[in-house]
This record gives structure tokens, C-alpha cells and sequence, in this order.
């Protein structure tokens, strides 16, 4: 039997076999697409892992620096972290110093290596590294403050550690900069063995954690800031009083401890710079004040390379006082040799704009012994001792002793008693004659002060004024002086108008004559008493008229314009006499009692006095010769054609009253 073949069936067969063909691709898609699925599931999954390990790194980071204040602590802990969640084998900070247009990254001892064994060249050459700026890694971050990634180090002409990393096996790199608002203050360098590609994210990542560290400089800045104003001077940048107590007072408790040293407190107080102050202004005082500071430092500089000398300490503790804080084996002695080149440093003259000022110092000091319990007491009596040298003149250096401690107890107690004087003025005038030797008419008086302190109680000045003048009592004193005189010189006139030419000589302190008010001062005073300026003179010492010679001119310049005359008193006591008498227009030069006052008989020699009236002559200047006690001594003066004369032979000192009952006001 033949079977023939059925159409239909191969139809269906066919049809079925397309069917198949169709579902296996079917399924070929679906599982592509399955496949690609799981890949973006996969790849989203790293990558939101990666994305969250970093953020965990930028939070840890974050945190730590948020509570440091220390930039080293928070850089060690930030390479440490970086390099370990980034498999980075080594990890570096550099740090930026030098002063501005000298800028430069330096390598620090802060690293992190995987092999430090393998490494150690290559830190230690990092160590090294100085980097300016310039057109690769690091410095190039001065100019792009943005993280560079390096793909291979060897191919940047200036990378000078290029061998040490070759034997370490580096090859990339990147540097991340660590800012400070706007500033560079440091950079993080981290190496890779590999080639690797650069990595924006990561690049972000590392830029906000070199954000994070600056607030961690920032930080640590205005820390040292507040540090540096609490405990040092703003002006010189010497440790200030706080400062210096502080470290006195641990050396005093670590003296207690050991004899092999002893401690000094060397006080000094810059004589002159007050009178800079008020006559050239603060500008100029504070000029002085620097460049004196320097000369203290290079002084005390000198004796720190000491071996003798275990430490060494200047500091300013007010306006124109420094001390220094001195620890040495032979201490007394090491002291005073400091003191000794303190006044030779100080000792040259300054120029400051148009003036030559000089600013010498006065100097205590004190050395620690069993008789001081705390640190306070010795450099209170450093300072004791300092005012006793001032008391004695420019340039002294006083040790302290326990008569000194009495001595400024009683000061203090004078200084009270002084300013209340001031305040209900308990002063008084006495006033001597100033007579013609040719006839001993009187010609003037010399006003002088009187302190009465009691009802019966007066004070001379050789026993008050020393004293005003270191508290500054001595101008508003001067100015009662100025102003009674004024008002005598008027009441004079008034009793005995037949002589106008009579004059009321006062005295002018040096930190008087100094304000720059002075001479408006003056006029004020003779416009309110109504006194005549040709009754009155101002008598000014030498060395009054010698510490500011430009302005001593000026304003007696300006006293003449007035009509007031200025004489200069105590002559042949001062200094650079002549020089000062040629350029300062001085109408009459009093001779100091000095010259006088042992000359009795004929063995007398008056060669000093006969030099000094031969000067005034040639200067056109009047002479008037202070301490004539016996007719010796007035007969001689008036042989060498001296005009005039002062002193106990023509009258004592008295009140204005005694002065009017006695009829001592001459007629013309």
C-alpha cells in the first residue's frame, strides 16, 4: 500500500518549527535583557556603594576635624583614613610657610606607607621637598586650588624625587590642597603603584575633605592670635606683664628646687620718653619705643648664647618699663654686666623724621634669696630699685637693698600728700632779690615754691620736686608756680608804679617747658592776671634747653615774639653749653652758685667765672650770678663787669607780704 504524503501535515510541521524558532529567541532576549537588568542592578548597587564609603569618608573626616584645634592631628588622622579606605600605599602632608612673594609648601614628618621599609627613601626625601610655586605638583597648587591627579610622576620635568620613587615602586599621584577661605595653608599628596585614571568624583570628594581641614587651620589661628594678644605686646612683640609673671613665677618655684642657678629680675625705665611723647606725639614715641626694643634685644641675645646663663627673658610691662627675667650661676654679676650694655646700646642718638632723640634708661635690679616667699616681691623690688637709680640721675643701675624699700614707702607717702596739695594748692611763693651789683638796687625777684604742708610745716623744693617730677605732678605745680608769680609781678606794679621795668623771674620744669601747649599756656595766663610780659622772665636750666634743642629754640623764639625774656640758669652744670647758647636766642645767663659759694679771700679762683662772662658778653647776654654771700665775693664780681647778682647778701627768700610790709620794692 503507498501512502501519499499529506500536505496539511507539513504545514503544521513547519508551522511548528517556526514556533520553536520564534520562542527560542524569545527567550535569548529575554535573557539578554535579564542579564543587561542584572548588570545596571549590579553597577547601581557598586556604585551606590562606593558613593556611600565615600560619603562615610568625607563624615569621619568631617567629624574628626570638627573637633580638632590641632592642624597636625587632624592631617595625620586624614592620611591615615584617606590612604586606607583608598588602598593608596603612601600618603603625605606638606605645609605652607614663608613670608608673603616667598610662599613655599615644605614636607613635614606627617606620612602614612604601607611598606615603610620600601619607602623610607622616598619619605624621607618628601621630608625634604620644598616646593614653589610653579607649573607642576605641588606648587601647582598655589595657582590651581583644585586636587591634581598625576597619571605618571615620571613625566613631570621638575619632580626631583623621581629616584626614591622608582625604587618604591610609585607611578601616579594625586595633590589635594587644603584652603583657608581663600588661602593655601597646606596640600596631602597620596601615591598609587599603577597608572590609574583620574576620577572626578574622587577628585570632588578630596577637594571638600582639604575644605574640611583649613576650618581646622582657621581654627587654630585665631587660637594663636587670642594667645599672641594675651600674652605679648602688640607694639615691640615682646611678652607682655602677664606673660612675664607667668614665667617668673615658674622659674621662682623650679629655684626652690635647685641651687645650681639664681634668679634676677633686671628692671629699666627709658628716661626721655615721655617728653618724645608730648612734644613729637605717640607716633614718634612708639618709633622710639621699637627701635629701643631692638637694641634690648640684641643685648639680651648676646648674653642667651651664654653658657653661664641658663635662661634669659625681656619683656615690656608698660609704657616705656621693661624687665628682663635672668637665670645664671654667677647671677649678681652677669646682671650688672647686662645693665652696663644696656646703657651703651641705648646710648646713641636716634633721628626720628626731623629730630634727634635719645631715650637713656634707669635700672634696678633685685636677686632672689631666702627673704622672698613668691615671684611678685622680687620684681616689685627690681622696680624699687629702678626709681632709686632714676633719683640719682640718667644712666644708674641700682641693686636693690632693704633702705631702698623704706625709702620708696616714704616716696609713696610723699607722692599722696603732693597730689592732695595739688589738689587744695598748699602752695606757696617766696621771692629774692635779684639786685644791680652797682648800686644792689633791685632790678627783679626770683619766684620760689613752698610746700606747706602744716600750718607750720613748709617743705623746700630740694625735698618735693624730685618727686613731682617722676609722678608727673611738676606741670600743674609749675603752672600755679607761673600763674601767682603773674599775679604778684601785677600787685608789685601796682604798689610801685615808678619802676616798670621790674621783673618776677620763674622757673620752668623741663617736662613744662616741653608740652606743646607751653607757650599758648603762657599767654592765656598773662591775659587772665593782666600781667605785662616784660615783668615777666622764664628761666629754664641747661639741661632743659639741651634735650630738645629745635623745640627749646621754637618756643623761646616764640616767649621773645611775646615780649617775655629767658634766661638760663645754673649754667656751666649742664652739657654742649656753648653749642646750645649760640643757637638758642637767651637774653641773660645766670652763673651757678657752684662757682661762687667757696670763694672767700684773695687765693680765689675765678677763672671759670670770668670764661663764662666773657661767653655771655660775646653773646650779647646779661649776666646774673647766683650764691653771693659776703662782700668779697660781690666786690670781686663786680670787678670783672658782672651786672648783676642773687643771694643771701642781698636778701633771703620771703612771702610777698614780708616782701610789700618791708618795703623792699625799690623806686626807680
Amino acid at each position: 500500500m503507498t501512502l501519499e504524503p499529506n500536505a496539511n501535515l507539513f504545514q503544521t510541521l513547519e508551522d511548528l518549527n517556526e514556533k520553536c524558532q520564534r520562542l527560542e529567541r524569545e527567550i535569548i532576549r529575554e535573557k539578554a535583557a535579564r542579564r543587561k537588568a542584572e548588570d545596571i542592578a549590579e553597577h547601581g548597587l557598586r556604585d551606590l556603594y562606593i558613593s556611600r564609603e565615600k560619603l562615610q569618608l568625607l563624615n569621619t573626616i568631617a567629624s574628626y576635624a570638627n573637633d580638632s584645634d590641632s592642624p597636625t592631628d587632624a592631617l595625620n588622622f586624614t592620611i591615615q583614613q584617606i590612604c586606607e579606605k583608598q588602598n593608596w600605599p603612601i600618603g603625605h602632608a606638606l605645609l605652607r610657610t614663608g613670608p608673603e612673594g616667598d610662599e613655599r609648601l615644605e614636607g613635614t614628618d606627617i606620612w602614612v606607607a604601607k611598606y615603610p621599609d620600601i619607602a623610607f627613601p622616598f619619605l624621607e626625601a618628601s621630608r625634604k621637598i620644598v616646593a614653589w610655586p610653579c607649573a607642576s605638583a605641588p606648587g601647582r597648587l598655589f595657582i590651581e586650588q583644585s586636587p591634581i591627579w598625576t597619571a605618571d610622576i615620571y613625566a613631570q620635568h621638575a619632580f626631583t624625587r623621581a629616584p626614591a620613587a622608582r625604587r618604591a615602586g610609585l607611578r601616579s599621584s594625586i595633590s589635594v590642597p587644603i584652603i583657608m577661605g581663600q588661602e593655601l595653608v597646606g596640600a596631602m599628596e597620596f601615591y598609587q603603584t599603577e597608572s590609574v585614571e583620574p576620577s572626578q568624583q574622587l577628585m570632588d570628594l578630596l577637594l571638600q575633605i582639604g575644605t574640611q581641614l583649613g576650618r581646622v587651620f582657621n581654627r587654630r589661628r585665631h587660637a594663636d592670635i587670642l594667645l599672641k594678644n594675651a600674652s605679648s605686646d602688640p607694639l615691640t612683640g615682646l611678652p607682655n606683664r602677664s606673660a612675664f609673671e607667668t614665667e617668673m613665677k615658674s622659674v621662682f618655684e623650679k629655684e626652690q628646687q635647685t641651687a645650681d642657678y639664681q634668679t634676677s629680675v633686671i628692671y629699666l625705665d627709658l628716661d626721655g620718653f615721655k617728653l618724645v611723647n608730648d612734644t613729637l606725639g605717640h607716633s614718634a614715641g612708639d618709633q622710639l619705643l621699637v627701635a629701643m626694643t631692638d637694641r634690648l634685644r640684641s643685648v639680651v641675645e648676646s648674653f642667651e648664647r651664654q653658657h653661664w646663663v641658663e635662661k634669659i627673658m625681656l619683656a615690656r610691662v608698660g609704657g616705656d618699663e621693661f624687665v628682663i627675667l635672668l637665670r645664671s650661676a654667677d647671677v649678681r654679676d652677669v646682671a650688672t654686666d647686662i645693665a652696663t650694655e644696656i646703657h651703651k646700646c641705648l646710648h646713641p642718638i636716634h633721628r626720628i623724621g626731623a629730630n634727634d632723640v635719645q631715650a637713656v634708661a634707669s635700672i634696678g635690679i633685685a636677686l632672689n634669696g631666702p627673704e622672698y616667699q613668691n615671684a611678685q616681691d622680687l620684681l616689685r623690688d627690681a622696680d624699687v630699685a629702678m626709681y632709686e637709680a632714676k633719683a640719682q640721675g640718667p644712666e644708674q643701675t641700682y641693686h636693690f637693698t632693704s633702705e631702698m624699700r623704706h625709702a620708696a614707702l616714704a616716696r609713696l607717702e610723699m607722692e599722696v600728700d603732693l597730689r592732695r596739695a595739688v589738689e587744695n594748692s598748699a602752695f606757696e611763693l617766696q621771692f629774692q632779690p635779684i639786685v644791680a651789683l652797682s648800686d644792689r638796687q633791685t632790678v627783679g625777684f626770683e619766684a620760689l615754691v613752698r610746700w606747706r604742708k602744716e600750718p607750720d610745716t613748709v617743705i623746700m623744693p630740694d625735698d618735693f620736686i624730685s618727686t613731682a617730677e617722676a609722678c608727673g605732678l611738676i606741670v600743674p605745680i609749675g603752672t600755679w608756680v607761673l600763674r601767682e608769680a603773674c599775679r604778684s609781678a601785677v600787685r608789685f606794679h601796682e604798689s610801685n608804679p615808678s619802676n616798670p621795668d621790674l621783673y618776677v623771674s620763674v622757673n620752668v620744669a623741663l617736662q613744662q617747658f616741653q608740652q606743646l601747649h607751653f607757650v599758648k599756656l603762657v599767654r592765656d595766663i598773662l591775659l587772665e592776671t593782666g600781667a605785662n610780659p616784660k615783668w615777666i622772665r622764664l628761666e629754664l636750666t641747661e639741661s632743659t634747653a639741651a634735650t630738645n634743642p629745635v623745640h627749646a629754640a621754637r618756643t623761646i623764639t616764640q616767649l621773645n615774639d611775646m615780649g617775655i625774656q629767658v634766661s638760663i640758669d645754673d649754667f656751666g652744670t649742664g652739657y654742649s653749653s656753648l653749642a646750645h647758647l649760640q643757637t638758642m636766642p637767651f637774653d641773660t645767663l645766670k652763673i651757678d652758685r657752684s662757682f661762687i659759694e667757696k670763694h672767700s679771700d684773695n687765693t680765689a679762683d675765678w677763672s671759670f667765672v670770668l670764661a663764662m662772662k666773657q661767653l655771655a658778653d660775646s653773646l650779647g647776654m646779661k649776666v646774673v650770678v647766683e650764691g653771693i654771700e659776703n662782700e668779697f665775693q660781690q666786690a670781686e664780681l663786680e670787678s670783672f663787669g658782672c651786672q648783676f647778682g642773687q643771694g643771701w647778701l642781698f636778701g633771703k627768700p620771703q612771702t610777698e607780704a614780708l616782701v610789700m610790709a618791708t618795703r623792699a620794692l625799690p623806686a626807680h
